[in-house]
């Protein structure tokens, strides 16, 4: 069994590893295809996962479709908490919550 939680937050090779710093894949050649092993989400090799070029392609879509119809704000005067939450696997402690309004 690969520990994939503990390779992406490995000190040695993530600066902050524990923070929610989406701009670090920024200009960096590591990506999520599994030819990296610093970052496995989809696993890599023989048993990597068959559909991720689906789901990159499924993900882009619904994500563009969602910003272009929407305006998002944080629900409340609440700071984002992004606070793990551990198990069989991650999920976060406290929801995201956000109010979504059409935009015109």
């Amino acid at each position: 069994m690969v520990n994939a939680w503990a390779i992406a937050r490995d000190p040695s090779v993530w600066e902050e590893p524990e923070e929610f710093r989406p701009e670090r894949f920024l200009n960096n050649p590591i990506d999520y295809k599994g030819f990296h092993f610093e970052l496995i989400p989809f696993g890599a090799g023989r048993r990597g996962c068959p559909g991720i070029s689906f789901a990159t392609i499924i993900n882009e879509f619904v994500l563009a479709n969602l910003v272009y119809k929407f305006d998002f704000a944080l629900w409340g005067e609440k700071a984002l908490d992004m606070t793990e939450s551990y198990g069989i696997t991650v999920h976060k402690k406290f929801p995201i919550l956000v109010t979504a309004t059409p935009c015109e």
